[in-house]
């Protein structure tokens, strides 16, 4: 399955930190559960004031990606995910790195997400 999650640039001790902004984000990791595989995105919205949660989706869409895993979206992106059928689980506040949160939703250990956050 592949799962997307937005990122920071840096990186500390090798390791991708998950960044708390969803549309905001530079970046997305792509990451194949099964096979550990991951694509950075840029993110294809970032030049836009509002309705960033359409490009990502379309984007994610065409990736293949069937859930995302955030520590924050809003209501816009939260509808547009699900409206393309991507699920949306919650990384907790104190997960800090890519690997974490991938291996929190690889052991069922995340909620999926009912409503925005933010």
């Amino acid at each position: 399955m592949k799962v997307a999650l937005p990122v920071i640039e840096k990186e500390i001790n090798s390791k991708r930190l998950v960044n708390y902004h969803f549309g905001k984000s530079n970046l997305f990791a792509i990451v194949n559960t099964e096979t550990g595989e991951m694509e950075l995105l840029e993110n294809p919205a970032l030049h836009l004031e509002r309705g960033r949660g359409n490009l990502i989706a379309r984007a994610f869409s065409e990736k293949g990606v069937e859930a995302v895993l955030v520590k924050e979206i809003g209501s816009g992106a939260f509808e547009k995910l699900r409206s393309f059928g991507i699920s949306i689980y919650l990384v907790p506040a104190e997960v800090k790195f890519l690997d974490n949160a991938i291996e929190m939703f690889k052991n069922g250990n995340l909620k999926i997400l009912e409503e925005p956050n933010e």
